[in-house]
């Protein structure tokens, strides 16, 4: 009986391999995937979006601080905020 239940539950193994291996893959989704800017085309003036993303990156890492540095943080965001608005601008300036 343990030789035929063993047979048996190794029979259904093999066959379950068998049918997942012969399912199709899965469909290629309908909307083409998006990249980062500079795999798909050259960027235009890379080294103020390099330095946007880094901005960007400090700000995140200082708004997730716990500790307030007597009000320093707070300013140090700003500032942030005030360089990206400038390199924004910097962008919009140039007539491409």
């Amino acid at each position: 009986m343990k030789k035929i239940l063993i047979t048996f539950l190794f029979g259904a193994f093999i066959l379950a391999g068998v049918s997942f291996a012969q399912t199709p893959p899965p469909a290629a989704p309908a909307t083409p995937v998006t990249m980062k800017p500079n795999a798909m085309h050259h960027e235009h003036h890379p080294e103020i979006h390099k330095a946007m993303r880094k901005l960007r990156g400090a700000k995140e890492d200082l708004e997730k601080a716990t500790h307030d540095y007597a009000g320093h943080r707070v300013k140090a965001i700003e500032a942030i905020d005030r360089a990206l608005e400038e390199l924004r601008a910097a962008l919009a300036s140039d007539p491409k």
